[in-house]
């Protein structure tokens, strides 16, 4: 397994710092809330992507666009972990409705 699994207690209010260089990822505070700093290869909710470096999802087994064109049968967290990046960390949080999630990757360090 690539990837390391982190659920966390944060509200879908909450600010989410990166694990490294402590940057506010997302940052309610911002209009432009999605913040990633060099750490972050994606941000995403079940509903689909906010963010994703090209380098992660260069490494997927399907692009954003197919992902997006299928997203009625939207999979988000099968799909962030169907890939060949090597080592992860997925911070998950409560997305406030529905049983939805957010999902932060971050590079290992």
């Amino acid at each position: 397994m690539a990837y390391q699994l982190i659920q966390t207690n944060m509200t879908a209010t909450d600010n989410i710092q990166c694990p490294h260089c402590k940057h506010a990822v997302i940052d309610w505070t911002e209009e432009q809330y999605v913040q990633p700093c060099d750490h972050v290869l994606f941000i995403a909710m079940d509903l689909g992507f906010e963010y994703i470096s090209d380098e992660f999802e260069h490494s997927m087994s399907r692009s954003v666009d197919e992902i997006h064109a299928h997203d009625d049968q939207l999979n988000m967290f099968e799909e962030l972990t169907n890939t060949n990046y090597p080592n992860y960390v997925i911070y998950q949080s409560d997305l406030g409705a529905q049983n939805l999630s957010r999902y932060v990757g971050f590079v290992q360090a």
